[in-house]
């Protein structure tokens, strides 16, 4: 086993549990595992997500207590069962929540340690079974799609009822899609045709560049000029809610969700959400919709085409930090052990 633990802000080491010194690398490190305090399997690992914690953390932006492995979800194979009835070989999508003995949830790669190593320990419960048909590649999405259910339940999102999202990253365009399944409409907003395109060939309705000087007034037509009922705030990528709240009606929700909940750098001005009695939600976890994110990539209604970014060797994780610093991530991040 080997996994890369962030030691300090900017700082990775490399662990490994070969005790053979000759074949140990210069800058590796031995340890001994720590196993779960439940019941557990052992996994190989395939792929692996990087998130805006990841650079957080890199950075020493946030509470983080080091040493911690970063990572926060991933997919894998089986190894050895243990615990559990799922068959060696199995491939399966490691979640970033844990219940701890405490029963307080704990995010991986934030205050729990999270999947980059080779292989690893991890709980049943965190484990979740993929269906046969279902990539490497979109399986890596299983948590966002959750996320976007969250967002959208806890909106309460209607049937007929229009949303806008400003930016079109992943994980706004997830859940444009989820929006649109469940017969909402959607609507994204970016400063970039090339990103508005591929929201747009995922099946996004409408998309609407903020430099247009008629987007009010495209949104007033879309809306049949009753304006937008829920606006969706991406933090990860957003630092300002001024705009969206211009385009929402009186008596709207606002959800504000995202990964790096060090985030500090949201501003608005506030007048307005009280002049319009707006609601603010905020949503950081999807735990619960976690079974049917993965029914919903089975039956092929969320897409992905082009929303993974770039993938890099297990081993190269500080050049993909190094190039992840001061730059705003609007597709996915990956790791691969191959």
């Amino acid at each position: 086993m080997r996994e890369w633990r962030l030691t300090k802000s900017k700082e990775y080491k490399l662990y490994t549990t070969n005790k053979d010194s000759e074949q140990i690398g210069e800058r590796d490190i031995y340890f001994d595992p720590v196993l779960p305090d439940k019941p557990f399997v052992k996994v190989k690992l395939i792929k692996a997500n990087l998130s805006c914690l990841d650079v957080a953390a890199f950075l020493g932006k946030g509470d983080f207590e080091y040493p911690i492995v970063p990572a926060r979800s991933a997919v894998a194979y089986i190894s050895e069962s243990y615990d559990s009835d799922l068959e060696q070989g199995r491939k399966v999508f490691l979640s970033p929540y844990d219940i701890d003995s405490k029963g307080e949830l704990k995010i991986r790669s934030y205050n729990a340690n999270g999947y980059l190593g080779d292989y690893a320990y991890v709980p049943v419960d965190s484990v979740y079974p993929i269906p046969e048909g279902i990539k490497d590649d979109d399986a890596l999405f299983v948590e966002d799609i959750a996320v976007a259910i969250s967002v959208l339940s806890k909106l309460n999102v209607q049937k007929g009822e229009y949303v806008i999202l400003q930016g079109a990253s992943y994980q706004n365009i997830l859940i444009a899609q989820v929006a649109i399944y469940y017969h909402a409409i959607a609507i994204i907003v970016d400063t970039n045709d090339e990103r508005l395109e591929v929201a747009a060939n995922l099946g996004v309705y409408y998309t609407i560049n903020v430099n247009d000087s008629e987007m009010f007034e495209k949104i007033a037509e879309i809306t049949s000029g009753k304006m937008v009922d829920k606006v969706i705030c991406h933090i990860d990528i957003n630092t300002n809610i001024e705009s969206q709240i211009s385009l929402i009606k009186n008596g709207g929700k606002i959800a504000l969700y995202g990964y790096d909940i060090t985030c500090k750098n949201i501003r608005t001005d506030i007048t307005p959400l009280f002049n319009k009695n707006l609601e603010i939600i905020g949503i950081h976890e999807g735990m619960a919709n976690i079974h049917s994110a993965i029914n919903l990539l089975a039956n092929g209604v969320v897409k992905t085409d082009g929303l993974i970014e770039y993938t890099t060797p297990f081993i190269n994780i500080l050049e993909i930090m190094k190039a992840s610093v001061g730059k705003i991530t609007y597709y996915k991040s990956t790791i691969t052990f191959e």
